[in-house]
């Protein structure tokens, strides 16, 4: 039985508003990139060797390793970097970036940088192939750029051994199983840290940021302009803390609050996966389909109902693969943060709760995020696998506070299951990477303060089931001169999104291409 990619949330965070539009004309940002300078840089910042600062990038036409069509004009490169900034005399690596240019280049106004979030997402691609093109003004005067960063798709992935040791197909339950488990990933962790090599104790988010600087002087902007997306928003803010002198026209949307720990993003990523799944409810009874239930509540309890009963007796898939409350609520998880799957899922349920343990077989292979039963190819494998190993790897860094031992996971589960019997022990056992990781915590949570930057933009959704609006009204308090503007609707990334919002898009394209920003607060209707 084929499953949904697991989507690791503690990556991003874990609502609402008027649908006021407002005039974008306030407070000016920083001004749009001039050739560097020396002077203003963060004394707690020791200066880099020539060799990295003044490098040239070799713009060459993309490969179909980076991805398989192009757009008009991509071309990809590379720049070198220190794996530890400590020591710079030391091993490098090479970060693969790419770039379209402006469309108006006498009116160019610099290089607009740009992070998909992850971690573990590259984006070089995003750039090449048009996934993310930013609006149509921001698109005329920048240049586009895309990275990979460190460990991450073509810029020196980290590496794991295959059948070191398997992941529990189920969250344990017992004393026993927790402690396989824990063993196990101590296994896995060790035989990854052997094959990455030394970039593995270097995955940490503040030293993206500083490659983030690294690539704003290469390309030869005075200030960094950068656009990032759900995790992409925490690399962001680290820059900020460090560059504050260097911070140009940032854009964070789908925003991280730095000063959640693991535990506290995880108990909020359940929450929003409940609050995801009582709108689904909702949608339900006001079309009037009752197939699950005739009210919110009623569908709720089934469900919950119908996971205890597969903790005890799983159905079988069409291969007699197990189909268990994890494996539901796996699928919960990935499906109702997309509308567009609601209509499946609802009938994949009602086939499930009648026995039939290959229905989510058929739900996977036709919805949006599903395979449609085509196999990946070796590339997209890989990416895959880089991926899911990336996150841990940067995550385990950045944030303190995972369970240290087989007992304490199993209370914390077992707390998290009382919270939410859907999702709740699924999400407490995602930590178990970080709960075992072989190098130890460099980062710690709290505020964004970034004495000095300019002021920056906070993007977010009233509905986002990834990373919530209390965040980025978190970080906006946390930030007293940002400005925050939020998209009413349900997605995960408002800006330059597929579902584009014309309100949004000039909004943010007025500040990056005109350094104004909305007022203190502003919104934009669905």
């Amino acid at each position: 039985m084929s499953k949904p990619r697991k989507s690791m949330a503690l990556t991003t965070g874990v609502l609402a508003t008027t649908t006021l539009v407002v005039t974008v004309c306030g407070v000016s940002g920083a001004g749009a990139s001039q050739p560097d300078d020396a002077k203003g840089r963060n004394a707690s910042v020791p200066v880099l060797p020539a060799r990295f600062t003044q490098q040239k990038v070799q713009w060459t036409a993309c490969g179909a390793d980076v991805a398989p069509k192009a757009v008009p004009g991509a071309e990809c490169g590379w720049v070198k970097v220190p794996v530890d900034y400590a020591a710079p005399d030391g091993k490098t690596v090479k970060l693969r970036v790419s770039r379209v240019q402006a469309k108006d280049h006498s009116h160019r106004l610099g290089s607009l940088l740009f992070n998909p979030g992850g971690p573990g997402a590259g984006g070089a691609a995003d750039v090449v192939d048009g996934n993310w093109q930013a609006g149509k003004q921001a698109r005329a005067r920048y240049d586009l750029v895309g990275f990979d960063p460190r460990g991450i798709a073509g810029s020196g992935q980290i590496k794991c051994p295959d059948g070191v040791a398997q992941e529990p197909e189920n969250p344990p339950r017992t004393e026993a199983e927790a402690k396989k488990a824990f063993a196990d990933a101590t296994k896995r962790a060790k035989a990854c840290q052997r094959a990455s090599g030394a970039v593995l104790a270097h995955m940490d988010s503040v030293s993206v940021a500083r490659d983030l600087d690294v690539l704003r002087t290469v390309l030869g902007d005075a200030k960094l302009n950068y656009t990032g997306f759900s995790y992409g928003t925490f690399i962001g803010q680290q820059y900020m803390k460090l560059f504050p002198d260097k911070v140009g026209r940032m854009v964070l949307d789908g925003v991280v609050n730095p000063a959640a720990d693991m535990q506290q993003v995880a108990r909020r990523d359940v929450k929003t996966s409940d609050d995801a799944m009582r709108r689904y409810a909702q949608d339900l009874v006001a079309r009037r389909d009752d197939r699950l239930g005739a009210t919110a509540e009623e569908i709720l309890r089934r469900l919950t109902t119908f996971a205890k009963k597969l903790a005890q007796k799983p159905l079988r898939g069409a291969g007699g693969e197990k189909f268990t409350d994890a494996t539901l609520s796996t699928y919960l998880d990935t499906a109702v943060t997309a509308k567009e799957n609601w209509k499946p899922l609802t009938k994949a349920l009602v086939a499930a709760m009648n026995g039939d343990g290959a229905a989510f077989d058929r739900f996977d292979a036709g919805t949006a995020g599903g395979s449609g039963g085509e196999n990946p190819t070796p590339q997209e494998e890989r990416t895959e696998e880089n991926e899911s190993m990336s996150m841990p790897a940067v995550l385990c860094l950045d944030s303190p506070s995972a369970p240290k031992s087989p007992k304490e996971m199993l209370d914390t589960a077992d707390a998290f299951a009382k919270q939410s019997p859907l999702f709740g022990r699924s999400y407490a056992w995602q930590m178990i990477d970080c709960a075992t990781w072989p190098i130890a915590t460099t980062g710690g949570a709290e505020p964004i303060k970034a004495s000095g930057a300019a002021p920056v933009l906070l993007v977010s959704y009233t509905d986002d089931a990834h990373t919530p609006l209390e965040n980025a009204q978190a970080v906006h308090r946390q930030l007293g001169h940002s400005s925050l503007l939020v998209r009413k609707g349900e997605g995960h990334g408002a800006y330059g999104s597929e579902h584009p919002s014309t309100c949004t898009d000039r909004a943010v394209d007025r500040y990056l291409v005109g350094g104004k920003l909305p007022g203190k607060t502003a919104n934009c209707p669905r």
